[in-house]
């Protein structure tokens, strides 16, 4: 056994002491030497002495990867042309109405077209305002069919609401926003509109911060029952058009699910399937690129964007997440079970919520508050990242602006500070501590005794008595 253990500790010696030229032929060399080792029995062998040689000749050299983050920070908005047609948008109502006119008056000065909605005419005196009179051809109405590429960039006069309404406009790419905060909430509007000269300097400069918001696909597949299909079928007569275009109109997931081109939305916070106005739990079916994930048995369910988990996906317990994270937010909305919490999966993939089949009623759809669609029995919805996010100006930087508002208007950690000892309070402890004598468990024990005896003892003399 002495033999045989020196004997491998000249097989090591040899494989750590060989060049790199002559590294292959040693390897093999200890590999067929290890493999007559094998027979030996293993009492005989130190398998520590055993495994190195083994390992170095099967090594081979590991290839590092590295994933390169992007810094938000460096997302920068930089114009390859000066911006000429701005539009602006306001919060319905007169309380923005006088900032609404300044700022169109601001914009035409500057010789830039502006670009309005089409009920906005009426609320601007183009009869007795000089500047209206002057340029007041360079205020256009905005057709939604035709100037959606035209615009350069939207200046926001409202709240939340407001942007959210500008998303629901531009369904397609978006123009960099420029949000001033006259609304209710103004989480995603930072701009104080008292330096909105400034701001728009800046701005129409370019080398400003901007946040790219990320928005959500939804696309609502209607189920199509085939005997009534084939009865359709069957009436209509065949032509060489019909036949060539209807194997392409089903879709992948089912063959009785049609895909409706005219039913779809891009969400700026989220989408959310819920019982709507019925009385009866919520029964929905996820799935996860074709792939069955839980059942959803409650009041419904929200699939939200990181810029809308500081909105009903925050009410309903889930956890608030910077814009700037790639991913979806699957929320429960008062699920009927306690182990059902809301999840965070990455971006990219594909959602499906399909209204069960054994659900009592209807299902509700929404986006971003609004759209409201009723779903039926075996409806789909399929929902994903768009490619078309909303840029969104910063105020300081992509980390300031959203950390600011999580303190400013939600309140986030808000607390009364603990105030912290001074002087006077340490030594006024400690001279309470001095004063007042401890007891131990025995004494504090046979105090006790000492009272129960008491008692006892007068007991007995009252009934004596």
């Amino acid at each position: 056994m002495t033999s045989n253990r020196s004997h491998i500790s000249d097989v090591l010696n040899r494989s750590r002491s060989r060049t790199s030229s002559e590294g292959n032929r040693q390897a093999m060399q200890d590999e067929d030497y290890l493999t007559m080792l094998k027979k030996t029995p293993m009492q005989h062998i130190n398998s520590e002495l055993l495994n190195y040689p083994l390992q170095r000749a099967f090594s081979q050299p590991v290839t590092k990867t590295a994933c390169v983050i992007q810094d938000p920070s460096s997302q920068r908005l930089h114009w390859t042309s000066p911006p000429l047609h701005i539009m602006v948008i306001r919060k319905p109502g007169i309380s923005t109405l006088p900032e609404f006119r300044e700022i169109i008056n601001e914009l035409l000065r500057r010789r830039l077209y502006v670009y309005i909605e089409d009920n906005e005419h009426t609320h601007l005196p183009f009869t007795t305002d000089e500047i209206l009179k002057k340029y007041g051809e360079n205020c256009i109405a905005f057709d939604e069919e035709n100037d959606l590429d035209k615009i350069d960039l939207i200046v926001c006069l409202g709240g939340d609401g407001t942007l959210l309404h500008v998303s629901s406009l531009f369904q397609d790419s978006c123009p960099p926003i420029l949000s001033f905060s006259m609304g209710s909430l103004g989480f995603l509007t930072p701009f104080d509109y008292k330096n909105h000269q400034k701001v728009l300097d800046e701005v129409l400069a370019g080398n400003v911060a901007v946040l790219l918001r990320t928005r959500l696909k939804c696309s609502i597949i209607k189920y199509r029952d085939p005997e009534s299909l084939e009865d359709t079928e069957s009436s209509t007569p065949k032509t060489k058009s019909t036949e060539s275009t209807e194997p392409s109109t089903r879709n992948s997931l089912s063959p009785d699910l049609f895909p409706d081109d005219k039913i779809s939305h891009l969400a700026l916070n989220e989408v959310v399937i819920d019982r709507g106005p019925n009385s009866y739990l919520s029964n929905l079916d996820l799935y996860i690129n074709d792939s069955y994930i839980t059942k959803v048995q409650g009041d419904g369910l929200i699939i939200s964007t990181p810029t809308g988990s500081t909105a009903y996906a925050m009410a309903a317990g889930a956890s608030m997440i910077h814009p700037n994270v790639p991913c979806l937010l699957i929320c429960p909305i008062c699920p009927h079970s306690l182990s059902f919490r809301p999840i965070v999966i990455p971006a990219g993939i594909e959602l499906q919520v399909k209204v069960s089949e054994d659900t009592r009623l209807t299902a509700w759809l929404s986006v971003d508050g609004r759209n409201r669609h009723e779903l039926h029995h075996k409806d789909t919805v399929r929902i994903t990242t768009s490619v078309y996010p909303v840029p969104a100006i910063c105020r300081f930087d992509q980390l300031g602006d959203w950390f600011e508002s999580l303190a400013g208007i939600l309140h986030w950690n808000v607390r009364k500070s603990q105030a912290a000892f001074n002087d006077t309070d340490i030594h006024d402890k400690e001279d309470d501590s001095s004063d007042t004598p401890a007891l131990s468990p025995t004494n504090s024990k046979l105090n006790n005794d000492s009272d129960n005896d008491n008692t006892n003892e007068n007991n007995m003399e009252n009934k004596m008595l």
